[in-house]
């Protein structure tokens, strides 16, 4: 197997004489053999729904998966023979049936995700603008309170210079200081 080669643990899994499998006549074609396994009315894709709770606002939701059963043949003959667990057999010979289901539960889940951070950003944008609006009236009431502080700050000047330095001494009138 480090040269590249694949490794069969049950060479019977093959159906050609060559590999040691049954002696079959040679009429018996591939195309044949691939008829006789899909007629099989044994196996059928059976069908499994369960819920499932995506990390993001634990929204759950319920969906059907397909999963289809393959069906490893070999000779009848052999069966008895063979000192292997059936479920040994199964796993050494089953061939991977891909990773649809995962790669649609990984897009499922993606698109749950995107869908929340787009409904996080439409939220974030109304706050951003509250703020914004806010602190634009913060300013604007900072400007009024500097102009009326420098309108404070002139009229007590006015008020001054009207009454005097002292303003609450009164100014006197033509007193006689007769001595």
């Amino acid at each position: 197997m480090d040269d590249g080669d694949l490794g069969f643990s049950n060479p019977d899994t093959f159906l050609c004489p060559d590999a040691g499998g049954t002696d079959i006549d040679g009429s018996y074609s591939m195309e044949s053999y691939f008829d006789d396994i899909l007629k099989d009315t044994e196996h059928h894709a059976c069908t499994h729904t369960h819920t499932c709770n995506p990390p993001v606002h634990d929204h759950s939701h319920t969906h059907t998966c397909v999963h289809v059963h393959t069906k490893i043949v070999s000779a009848p003959s052999d069966a008895a023979e063979t000192s292997e667990s059936p479920t040994e057999n199964n796993a050494s010979n089953k061939r991977p049936s891909g990773n649809r289901a995962a790669v649609r539960k990984y897009r499922e889940k993606k698109k749950a995700h995107t869908t929340s951070l787009e409904e996080e950003v439409v939220h974030l944008r109304t706050l951003n603008q509250q703020l914004m609006k806010k602190l634009q009236d913060h300013a604007t009431l900072e400007a009024e309170v500097a102009r009326l502080r420098c309108l404070l700050v002139d009229i007590r000047g006015r008020i001054e210079g009207e009454i005097g330095t002292f303003p609450y001494q009164r100014p006197m009138k033509n007193i006689d200081f007769d001595v």
